[in-house]
């Protein structure tokens, strides 16, 4: 049966109806009901947590369009009439039989998880249409449409009220999975089969890791503790799924240490479907993607996920994507899977579709996170909290690497991870043993202007990094070095647009490389995820954690008997956010007159319990997950809070003017252009547009072009000077 054309009158009667859920795709085939949630059903099933919930799964699929049995839908369907609202009404079934666990993903497997109270406000809304509801129902029974009594038992058994709003978000993110599969099934067959059916090869992997590991020299010292340390681990990969820690110094190859620990740990749990690593930074994910798919390059397991990475466009004639990489990214069907932290936080914390997508796919995953501390002090207990319930609900693994190791384990006053289990015997040891740099304290920490820091920098004989808290600042030290220094001067912030910043990295380490002498001027961008290596490093006063990623720049392959790391405080006390200040102020306080103390693993745990105890939450993310207000959570747990622009830098070199010219006149931007876009790109602020309108203008398309002053030594700029934090 062909579709209706616009111009045909509906006139069909109720025993006529054919029920769709979806229109005729290129074949000319429609999509029953029937075919549609069964075909839904049976992919909840293979995405349920458990056997025993295999049935909740199946029901739930069942449900979640049976709003689409009413004429009012099936006539917007056949003759594009008013759209109706179809999710409400497996919703409202659901919770007729005591459901609620399945009508808050059947309601909101199109406009997200909603508010508990929005939920019941909505359902009332049925409950008062009888006729409708009625309608539904006589629908169902001419289909043959039978929905079994469902069994709840198995979610009532889960733990706590917690566990049970981390089940809802589960089986919402198998719903959208298996809603938009079946869906993508009918309408684009041939993208559905280019989907990824890639299964972790442990045997294979490992292959080819230990490959890597034995060609390192082991005729040194650091390399044979690399070693020990990694040996130790891997005879602690048979112990049970749950929390680990490796806590190791800066320079102790803690990528390869977890990836071998995860791949042994995963042979020894054949339950595991894949390994998540996420990492703070778009940077380090570069840096650690490129070298996996060096080591793994005969296989095809690594997918990236964040916004730098460019996929395969389909063909003009094609309607379909066939990268099966970036088909991966909508739900992480892939068997090693990097990411970042912002993307994977507020993926456990969202109530939007495209971002809860990916969820279920965490079951019977190994996550490893790297430098765990770089999570906002005050989303840290929710966290944890929630990390906890994954532990156990999901049968996960979850592996904290840091160089400074919070104290995340449930105590009186943090409800975070139950049991940490450290992966490194003794990290006192391995810090002493390791020791690469000696801090030193500049006048006391007595104020200084920017003038008399850079008396002390020109001062040194080798070249040396300076790490400011701001932009503003890091900016005043290199005007007030241009002036002194007899050897280049470079700047580098987030001013500057990614590929010029990557330019001016490239020519730092080729000038480190070729031992010439420089002096860089950095913000804090360059702590982590940059691999250079500094004889001299000056660092800002900050929060501790940064002190030390900064000290990770300085002698960062050991070649000298000692680097020098110099902390100093500015007469320009301004910081990054009120927050930031407090954090550096404790620190302070820490190690003030206790320098030799920073290289000291269990001075970074005491650090941490002491900042985590001066966040109190004005209102209580976890609060909310145990009231199931899942907009509310959404809206409250934000990683990155900040309401900046992106400008597109016009003029940078000769491809950026050339690819303004390829867009500018562009109805619809592709991925792919946004992701050349973001090359040359720069995040500010809105007060600044407002500040420069008269420099900025804005193509159809709706992407801000930049044509103001941009300079090639500090990047983003206007006459009146105006920087931004």
């Amino acid at each position: 049966m062909s579709i209706l054309s616009k111009q045909e009158i509906y006139k069909m009667e109720e025993d006529d109806y054919k029920y769709i859920a979806h229109s005729a795709n290129r074949n000319g085939e429609e999509q029953s009901m029937k075919q549609h949630s069964e075909g839904v059903a049976e992919l909840m099933k293979s995405f349920a947590l458990a056997d025993d919930f295999a049935e909740l799964y199946s029901y739930c699929g069942l449900l979640h369009d049976l709003g689409k049995y009413s004429k009012g839908f099936q006539k917007y369907i056949r003759s594009n009439g008013n759209k109706e609202p179809h999710a409400r009404w497996g919703a409202y079934m659901a919770r007729m039989n005591k459901l609620i666990n399945i009508a808050f993903p059947v309601i909101g497997h199109h406009a997200g998880l909603p508010n508990r109270d929005a939920m019941f406000e909505d359902l009332e809304i049925c409950a008062k249409d009888g006729n409708r509801w009625n309608e539904i129902q006589r629908a169902m029974e001419e289909d043959k449409a039978i929905i079994p009594i469902c069994d709840n038992s198995p979610f009532d058994k889960i733990g706590d009220v917690f566990q049970k709003e981390l089940f809802i978000r589960l089986l919402y993110s198998a719903l959208v999975d298996a809603d938009s599969l079946d869906t993508e099934r009918h309408f684009e067959k041939e993208q559905f089969d280019s989907r990824s059916s890639k299964t972790l090869e442990i045997d294979a992997l490992l292959t080819a890791l230990n490959k890597r590991l034995e060609s390192f020299k082991e005729d040194t010292p650091l390399n044979e503790l690399r070693t020990n340390v990694r040996l130790y681990a891997q005879n602690l990969a048979n112990a049970d799924q749950g929390c680990f820690s490796m806590t190791l110094p800066t320079g102790m190859g803690k990528t390869l240490t977890s990836l071998n620990w995860a791949l042994h740990h995963a042979k020894a749990h054949p339950n595991i479907k894949r390994i998540v690593i996420v990492l703070p930074f778009i940077s380090i994910i570069d840096q650690t993607a490129n070298e996996l798919k060096n080591i793994f390059k005969d296989y095809d397991v690594i997918l990236e996920h964040h916004s730098n990475v460019i996929f395969e466009e389909a063909k003009e004639e094609e309607t379909y994507c066939k990268d099966s990489k970036y088909l991966a990214t909508e739900n992480w069907d892939y068997p090693i899977v990097i990411t970042t932290a912002v993307q994977f936080f507020e993926s456990l914390f969202s109530n939007q579709r495209s971002k809860c997508r990916k969820l279920h796919n965490l079951q019977d995953s190994i996550v490893i996170f790297d430098e765990i501390q770089t999570l906002p002090v005050n989303l840290a207990e929710c966290t944890m909290k929630m990390l906890n319930d994954m532990l156990h609900l999901c049968r996960c693994s979850f592996l904290f690497c840091t160089a400074t190791q919070p104290n995340f384990q449930t105590r009186q006053d943090f409800s975070g991870i139950d049991h940490i289990i450290p992966l490194v015997e003794n990290p006192a040891s391995i810090f002493a043993s390791t020791k690469r740099v000696k801090y030193n304290a500049i006048d006391e920490y007595q104020a200084q202007s920017f003038d008399s820091i850079a008396e002390y920098v020109v001062e040194q004989k080798d070249s040396v990094l300076i790490v400011c808290n701001t932009k503003k600042k890091a900016k005043a030290l290199f005007e007030s070095l241009k002036g002194r220094s007899e050897i280049p001067v470079l700047h580098l912030s987030t001013n500057m647009c990614q590929i010029h910043r990557m330019d001016v990295i490239n020519k730092v380490r080729q000038k480190l490389k070729n031992g010439e002498k420089l002096i860089l001027c950095s913000t804090q961008l360059i702590e982590a995820g940059v691999d250079i290596d500094f004889p001299v490093v000056f660092r800002e006063l900050a929060p501790l954690e940064s002190i030390i990623q900064s000290a990770g720049r300085c002698n960062r392959e050991g070649k000298l008997d000692e680097g020098q790391v110099y902390l100093f405080q500015l007469e320009d006390q301004s910081q990054p956010s009120r927050q930031y200040e407090t954090f550096a102020q404790y620190a302070q306080l820490c190690y003030k007159g206790n320098e030799g103390r920073l290289a000291e693993a269990d001075f970074y745990s005491e650090y941490y319990t002491k900042i985590l105890s001066l966040y109190v939450e004005k209102e209580s993310i976890t609060t909310k997950r145990k009231q199931l207000m899942f907009q509310d959570v959404a809206d409250m747990y934000h990683i990155i809070n900040s309401n900046t622009i992106t400008l597109f830098i016009y003029g940078y070199d000769d491809e950026s003017k050339r690819l303004y010219n390829e867009i500018k006149d562009q109805e619809y931007l592709s991925r792919k252009d946004y992701q050349r876009l973001a090359q040359y790109s720069v995040q500010v602020y809105e007060w600044f547009m407002n500040n420069n309108a008269d420099k900025i203008d804005e193509t159809p398309n709706g992407v801000k072009i930049w044509f103001g002053a941009y300079s090639q030594e500090s990047g983003l700029s206007n006459e009146d000077e105006i920087y931004y934090i």
